[in-house]
């Protein structure tokens, strides 16, 4: 899988590259995919599908951090997935391409259609999958409407998705956040289709009076509130089952034995 960042792409010299290498056409879909739950998944299978009906190359437009940490950054709880733990999963489901995006208030200015011109012309982009409720450009002025207008003007291909529902409730990152704060993983795993799992492999622990620890704030990914979980610890070395104890401030693994565990990886619910 390659990974393009926006950047580069305003380059000349990628521009021809990119031309070149994606001259059959490909198909596109635009998104934070935080969490990369059921619903990010019918999306990607219906590019994945689209694209191999109309021998298309798929690509994903995301961006480095899901928008609403951008947007909301004063009330926003974390992330679901990392970056890359994101990457990953789009690799493993088979997508070719991934443009990369650094939001930013000078991107955040570009308009929908201006965006879309600029896929049309470096990645040769013959269809758009998106979601019911998408909507891009500038405040987000661009919505399904005036995309299927852009599309019928510019020889693009449109497909949209219907919501998907769990149980009643519109699946979204949002929810499935609310879901991991409230410490309701058995919800949280069926909509992400694997366990939840906590990326520790940047972050340091600590250790006071033989427990090891790690403080909350240094966490970017979103945790439960309170609560005690069976977990499973991925190391260096192996994987280990115990409890994690989690309170106001920090993540406690309180059953290891701290002068012998190698460096923890992941912390799975």
């Amino acid at each position: 899988m390659k990974v393009i960042k926006w950047s580069e792409i305003q380059n000349e010299i990628t521009n021809k590259i990119s031309l070149k290498e994606l001259s059959q056409g490909s198909g596109v879909t635009i998104g934070s995919f935080d969490g990369l739950h059921i619903g990010h998944r019918k999306l990607i299978d219906l590019l994945l599908k689209k694209t191999s009906e109309k021998n298309l190359i798929p690509i994903i437009a995301t961006f480095s951090t899901p928008l609403p940490n951008y947007k909301h950054s004063s009330d926003y709880r974390g992330d679901i997935s990392t970056l890359n733990q994101r990457l990953s999963i789009f690799e493993e489901l088979g997508v070719q391409y991934v443009l990369l995006i650094d939001f930013s208030d000078e991107f955040a200015k570009i308009g929908g259609t201006d965006f879309f011109s600029v896929l049309q012309k470096v990645f040769n982009m013959k269809l758009l999958v998106e979601g019911f409720d998408f909507r891009c450009g500038y405040k987000g002025s661009t919505d399904c409407e005036a995309i299927t207008y852009y599309a019928k003007s510019n020889n693009l291909d449109f497909n949209y998705l219907d919501p998907v529902i769990y149980e009643s409730e519109r699946v979204s990152s949002s929810y499935i956040r609310k879901m991991i704060m409230n410490g309701f993983f058995s919800t949280v795993n069926d909509l992400l289709l694997r366990n939840y799992e906590v990326d520790c492999s940047d972050v340091e622990s600590k250790i006071n009076e033989n427990i090891l620890y790690y403080d909350k704030s240094e966490i970017k990914q979103v945790l439960p509130e309170k609560g005690i979980f069976n977990v499973l610890v991925k190391t260096s070395a192996n994987e280990i089952r115990t409890r994690l104890v989690v309170s106001s401030t920090k993540l406690e693994l309180r059953e290891l034995n701290c002068s012998a565990i190698p460096r923890i990886q992941t912390i799975k619910f």
